[in-house]
């Protein structure tokens, strides 16, 4: 069953051999939860990349089929749905729901200049608080998204989450229309209470360094010691932990990461894109960090090169990503929500939900008794309308993360 319903969401999702026949599944299933009868006016409409070319003409069909006007949204390598993802596949996912027309305010594509989105948002926020600002935006747009992100958050407050799309043919987001560039989304105002987590999925395998030499996004020095060097020493304490090798006989050198395949066998995949470097967001703490790519090392200076502009006296450690800590972290911060959610309410019964998942999630295939993630969601969460989509950059409290999966629910 792809139908799922609530009093306010109703949600499906299909595939099919192209855009028409997924289109008709899931408009036959959300026909069914009567949108008309039951007053639905919004919509949250995700794409996989494998339909980006008809993707204006698919927003167009369910404007008119279900006559709803309002629809956020955009594309993914992978759509997803409660219980199942739809990777590397042509499909459909969307959810759509009511709320008070005064509730809540879609606004259109914003740059770092974001006068037309100041103009439309800034009279609706006048005159309410926000709570949710909901966001997808262009991963390929001139104007760093992070910068655009900041300025959005300046701009309304509230508790920003969404995605940048992950597409290998058209970026396209939905705000009302279909459009290419930009951040776009919608802002919701305190009369409707969600509730949110984030799973970084990762396991934390150093202690947290100083970085004491840095240009741009080159790591020269971590504790006043080679990058390279300090990175090695972590590496061989994990392999201590995690396989039975002795760690002088593994050498991470710039060699060695570009060919995993001169190291042991047992340690190919701990340098096959599983290790990360990531940055405390709070001074207190490393609960919270932003993960970032190793582009590269310098053997002439032992510099590591991150996907991240990094600063004198910054903070910084590594992280491994594999299936085991992406299933625990993610189980581990559903049953959290749900505990939260029953705490503050008295229960747990979410009216519907959004959920953004990193790209390089999407085809992690748990081993054993490990379910996948859509799975384990919807076990933990249960029969709740549900939509969204594998991002190509997460964000979280107006920040842009990576590697990550967002939970959003609807109370």
């Amino acid at each position: 069953m792809s139908l799922f319903t609530t009093s306010q969401f109703a949600s499906s999702a299909a595939g099919g051999s192209d855009w028409r026949e997924a289109a008709k599944a899931v408009l036959e299933d959300l026909g069914e939860a009567g949108p008309s009868e039951n007053y639905f006016n919004f919509g949250f409409l995700y794409i996989s990349d494998l339909l980006a070319e008809d993707a204006e003409s698919i927003l167009n069909l369910f404007k008119s089929v279900l006559n709803i006007e309002n629809w956020v949204g955009g594309i993914g390598i992978g759509v997803c749905a409660n219980g199942e993802g739809f990777i590397d596949k042509p499909a459909i996912s969307a959810m759509i729901g009511k709320f008070d027309e005064d509730e809540f305010q879609i606004f259109p594509p914003i740059n770092l200049e974001p006068d037309e989105a100041d103009a439309l948002l800034k009279p609706w926020l006048d005159e309410h608080e926000p709570m949710l600002v909901f966001v997808n935006g262009d991963p390929m747009t001139e104007e760093d998204p992070a910068l655009i992100l900041k300025n959005l958050d300046i701009l309304c407050g509230g508790f920003m989450v969404g995605g940048l799309t992950s597409s290998r043919q058209t970026h396209a987001q939905f705000a009302g229309e279909f459009y290419e560039g930009g951040l776009c989304g919608a802002v919701f105002s305190s009369a409707i209470p969600v509730a949110s987590t984030l799973s970084q999925g990762c396991t934390i395998i150093s202690e947290m360094h100083t970085i004491t030499r840095c240009d741009g996004h080159e790591v020269i020095e971590l504790d006043e010691l080679p990058a390279a060097e300090v990175f090695e020493q972590d590496l061989r304490s994990m392999v201590i932990k995690k396989i039975d090798v002795d760690p002088d006989s593994v050498l991470v050198d710039e060699k060695s990461l570009e060919d995993p395949q001169a190291l042991p066998e047992e340690f190919h995949s701990l340098v096959k894109g599983e290790v990360h470097a990531a940055l405390p967001i709070s001074e207190s703490d490393g609960n919270d960090y932003l993960v970032r790519n190793i582009i590269g090392m310098d053997p002439d200076d032992g510099a590591m090169t991150i996907a991240q502009h990094v600063y004198n006296g910054g903070r910084l450690m590594f992280v491994h990503r594999d299936h085991d800590s992406v299933y625990s972290d993610l189980s581990a911060n559903l049953l959290e929500l749900r505990k939260r959610v029953k705490k503050e309410t008295g229960g747990f019964e979410p009216k519907g939900a959004l959920y953004v998942s990193c790209v390089a999630r999407a085809f992690n295939e748990f081993d054993g008794d490990h379910k996948n993630e859509m799975e384990l969601i919807h076990d933990i969460i249960g029969d709740v309308p549900l939509t969204g989509f594998y991002a190509g950059g997460e964000i979280n409290k107006g920040r842009l993360y990576g590697y990550t999966g967002i939970l959003t629910l609807f109370l």
